[in-house]
């Protein structure tokens, strides 16, 4: 866990010295999102931690109120086939996910 948190602290240090850029934004929401899952600290998952985790990183970049868990079965399975991929170290699908999030949002 303070590897993970050193790490997001770093990577939210650039996201918030530069330019709002919805890209890196997603970015930091997936690896977020991704390794904080993988870390398993509970039997049923890190999903109620995971989604305050992740509304606090939105309300800390100064974004207005993002949908972070899109309703249906078939999100579902695309966002556990995403995490899959984010532990192997691809979070592309993941930052693709969340960059839809965030222009719904906005």
């Amino acid at each position: 866990m303070r590897l993970f948190c050193d790490d997001l602290a770093e990577r939210l240090g650039h996201v918030q010295s530069g330019a709002l850029d919805l890209r890196m934004i997603a970015e930091l929401l997936a690896v977020a999102d991704g390794r904080f899952q993988s870390i398993h600290p509970f039997r049923d998952f890190n999903g109620r931690v995971g989604r305050i985790l992740l509304v606090a990183l939105i309300h800390i970049l100064g974004l207005p109120p993002v949908d972070i868990v899109p309703a249906g079965p078939e999100f579902l399975q695309a966002y556990l086939a995403a995490l899959t991929a984010a532990d192997q170290g691809d979070y592309g699908v993941l930052t693709e996910m969340w960059v839809q999030r965030l222009e719904a949002a906005l």
